[in-house]
């Protein structure tokens, strides 16, 4: 069970570090854009919800409380700022 968990952590983080991946190429590609700020923002999101992922199987594997607890508050505080600036984004 638990290597079905970790497994499947694995995969999200996969997934969205392809997102993140998908989001900066395009940043990169039209600087000019009117929403490449806000793409930006939601790489950056994406590529911390993959290491989170990968930090919380890592904890689960090798057993570590402490690296799923640093993961979580990690994750929680960085999902937390991209959050607010995505709001300030779109209040402008």
């Amino acid at each position: 069970m638990r290597l079905l968990i970790v497994d499947g952590l694995i995969v999200v983080a996969a997934v969205l570090g392809w997102r993140a991946i998908r989001h900066l190429a395009y940043v990169l590609r039209d600087t000019g854009a009117d929403d490449s700020s806000a793409r930006l923002i939601r790489g950056i999101r994406a590529l911390i919800m993959a290491a989170a992922s990968v930090a919380f199987a890592l904890g689960i594997l090798y057993r570590s409380r402490g690296t799923m607890l640093i993961a979580a508050v990690i994750l929680g505080e960085e999902l937390y700022e991209t959050g607010i600036l995505l709001f300030l984004l779109r209040r402008r």
